[in-house]
């Protein structure tokens, strides 16, 4: 195939220009950008959205509307010079198809928030961020943004690999337009940012790719530009560089930047994000707080990509039915119904209702650390179920999920379901967690043939909580950290120093 026109996409090398997928390409300018109009605004399709992780009265910096961008696939190179002398048909067929490669996107971006963009390979993440950092003009729609944009787009674009990693720095420093002595002033920073020794005075040619990424990360990061943008670049490096990265990231949107990420990285933008869209064919099918995205987006892949469900499995051992009174109790003190705008899933296997109770069985999400928390889950059946399963997800308050476990991974099985049947699933939870508030969600499915670890979301439902974990003052902290891994010690006694046998 061969490319042309707005665009292209094929095998073959595609023509060079502001609407190629070619090589890397970076926008670097200090001014604001320019507002792209296209063809008129279409009718957008419906997404569905969430509550956001955070609100408020911040101006917008970042907003598009209706974007869109088309590339025409062309059979040959040669129907492609034919459609530039004007011949749209060869054998009553047109010369190229098109490729909506993105479609009907539109979001606002406040100053200081980050906005996370997540999606299966080849839902237009990357398209969506070239034509925001203006790198790719759009099809249809229109986009504005206010400041100065940082764009990091590919690994090491905008670097010149025949200047070293020093001369990089007052070459892109130069080209943004900053006077001659802002470099002078902020290469230290940069050099002892993006740690890479003595290759920082070797030209960047010799450099990896996770070097390319360190030099152009901390150069971009310590010009402290108002919007950042950045596609998968902050998953390469070792892990002390990426928490390095995030540390800086965090700082930057505290002082008040701007920042669009394209990630796999299910953590980072758990982390990182104050709000995320889930692409997937190219259109926008989710915008809201970024627990909820990255849930429907695992949610989301067992639909398009694994295969029916499983064979129905041995028969488990009988199961004790859920009492009515006990299910009646849970429903009446359930905690789970102010969130049910937000849960997601097929339906066919829901959480009626849930209670979470503390050690002294009360109604209460206050725990000592170590303490133990019982929550108790009342399903039902939509559809028959052969192998029901339901799991928790425990979240800090950074957002960064830091457990998650359900009866697959403790090897409890659920007996097979019909429609109507009910069961209570009862999980003990030890908060063997730091001092703190945490959230949490809840899951039912099932799994799927042909990978042990997938399954298909029914029901789920997130931002549960908060739970506080507490302890007391006059109570030695059994640990220190994030959470209490098992450890233990011994010892062994040895002879004083300079004593031989």
């Amino acid at each position: 195939m061969s490319c042309g026109g707005e665009g292209c996409v094929g095998p073959i090398i595609p023509a060079l220009g502001a609407d190629a997928i070619g090589g890397p390409r970076t926008r670097m300018t200090p001014a604001v950008l320019a507002t792209t109009q296209a063809v008129p605004t279409r009718q957008p399709t419906e997404v569905q959205t969430g509550p956001s992780a955070r609100a408020g009265d911040a101006p917008v910096v970042v907003r598009a509307e209706g974007l869109g961008k088309r590339f025409r696939i062309y059979g040959t190179p040669l129907d492609r010079a034919w459609e530039w002398f004007g011949r749209r048909q060869r054998a009553g067929k047109p010369l190229h198809t098109d490729f909506w490669a993105v479609r009907d996107v539109s979001f606002e971006v406040r100053r200081g928030e980050c906005l996370g963009i997540i999606g299966p390979n080849g839902s237009g993440k990357s398209t969506l961020l070239k034509m925001i950092a203006g790198a790719m003009r759009p099809t249809e729609g229109r986009f504005e943004v206010d400041g100065m944009v940082l764009s990091l787009l590919e690994l090491g674009a905008g670097l010149n690999p025949m200047l070293t990693g020093r001369a990089n720095i007052v070459s892109a420093a130069t080209l943004l337009g900053f006077p001659a002595s802002f470099a002078r002033d902020k290469i230290e920073e940069i050099e002892s940012f993006a740690e890479l020794g003595e290759f920082f005075d070797r030209p960047v040619n010799m450099y990896s790719s996770g070097m390319r990424v360190r030099l152009a990360f901390s150069m971009f990061a310590c010009f402290r530009p108002e919007v950042f943008i950045v596609d998968e670049a902050l998953s390469v490096g070792d892990v002390f560089f990426q928490q390095k990265c995030a540390a800086r990231i965090r700082e930057l949107m505290a002082s008040g930047m701007t920042m669009i990420f394209v990630s796999h990285d299910q953590g980072a933008v758990l982390s990182l994000c104050t709000r995320a869209i889930v692409m997937n064919h190219g259109r926008p099918i989710f915008q809201g707080g970024p627990d909820e995205a990255v849930s429907r987006y695992l949610a989301s892949l067992s639909g398009n990509k694994w295969g029916p469900r499983l064979a129905p499995p041995p028969p488990a051992a009988a199961a004790s039915p859920a009492d009515d009174a006990l299910a009646q109790t849970i429903i009446k003190h359930d905690i789970t119904a102010a969130r049910r705008a937000q849960r997601h899933g097929t339906g066919e296997l829901a959480i009626v209702a849930a209670r979470v109770l503390d050690p002294r069985g009360r109604d209460s999400m206050a725990v000592q650390v170590g303490e133990k928390l019982t929550i108790q889950v009342l399903l039902e059946a939509r559809d028959q179920i052969e192998a029901p399963r339901a799991g928790i997800r425990v979240f800090d308050r950074f957002n960064s999920m830091i457990f998650a476990a359900g009866t697959f991974q403790l090897g409890h099985q659920l007996p097979p379901m019909k429609p109507g049947d009910r069961v209570v699933v009862v999980f003990t939870l030890t908060m063997d967690v730091q001092p703190d508030r945490y959230t949490f969600g809840l899951g039912a499915g099932e799994p799927v043939a042909g990978d042990i670890n997938a399954g298909i979301a029914h029901d789920r439902v997130d931002r549960l909580g908060p739970i506080h974990v507490e302890i007391s003052p006059t109570t030695v902290r059994p640990f220190y950290g994030a959470a209490r891994l098992p450890l233990s010690a011994v010892h062994h006694a040895c002879q004083p120093s300079g004593v031989h046998a």
